[in-house]
């Protein structure tokens, strides 16, 4: 891989997919690293969650649970059923309570006006142009005046020498659909994400239900990311490697 990224169309959500992926293999699951995600307990850590906290996307829960451990009232939300069963079993062997609930991102009905904390980690990069504006609206709707989003996406550049394996998004769309949805940007910077590696080992390691609804092109920079952790696996430590991520802090303006 040469660490050059080259533009990509994104991953679109499809709950059935998803659902499949999620009841398959667990080392099949790349965003699956069975722990909040580094830069989320930063912020936490640092106060930037307050008030009724929104996990969108919350995916098997990981993060949901800590923000909940850490004495914040939180709801988790996923387009897959399957990903919320998880997310229920492992909130109940943390003994922490979390909401956790199957919705819509891009529709958020029932949800009005209800959160003061929204966070985002790796959902907008899955969605199309489309799905971004209209996701951005719905979370307008969902949360309350002076709320704070914290969003998480692939982003263009490399570490050591690692991309993104898909879908890294333009600062310039982040800008525009945030904008244009009543978000004002505070920050929007580098920043990384804490992956599984293992998913990625071997030429038939990626998951059916991911490759099949990957375009040409993302499958075959997943095939070279996955080349690459093929090699270099047995060097990381438990399987994990940091992916190229930006961060976004905005808060909705009344």
């Amino acid at each position: 891989m040469d660490g050059v990224s080259t533009p990509q169309s994104p991953l679109r959500p499809d709950p059935e997919s998803f659902d499949k992926l999620y009841r398959g293999e667990p080392a099949g699951i790349p965003w699956d690293v069975h722990q909040a995600q580094p830069r989320l307990m930063e912020l936490e850590a640092l106060g930037g969650i307050s008030g009724e906290v929104l996990d969108i996307g919350c995916g098997l829960g990981d993060n949901a649970i800590f923000l909940a451990s850490c004495g914040h009232s939180v709801t988790g939300l996923d387009g897959s059923a399957a990903a919320i069963e998880h997310a229920h079993n492992r909130a109940a062997a943390a003994g922490v309570q979390v909401t956790f609930g199957v919705a819509d991102a891009t529709d958020l009905s029932g949800y009005t006006a209800q959160f003061d904390t929204v966070v985002d980690s790796a959902l907008y990069h899955c969605l199309d142009d489309e799905g971004r504006r209209t996701y951005a609206s719905a979370l307008y709707r969902a949360t309350r005046p002076g709320a704070r989003w914290h969003l998480y996406c692939f982003s263009d550049d490399n570490i050591n020498g690692v991309v993104a394996p898909m879908g890294a998004v333009p600062e310039a769309n982040i800008r525009d659909t945030l904008t244009a949805a009543g978000w004002r940007i505070d920050f929007l910077g580098p920043t990384t994400y804490l992956g599984n590696a293992e998913a990625f080992r071997g030429k038939d390691s990626l998951p059916q239900q991911l490759v099949d609804q990957l375009p040409p092109e993302a499958l075959e920079q997943m095939q070279n990311v996955a080349a690459r952790f093929e090699r270099i696996g047995d060097l990381l430590d438990d399987g994990r490697v940091h992916l190229p991520f930006t961060v976004v802090h905005a808060h909705r303006v009344d």
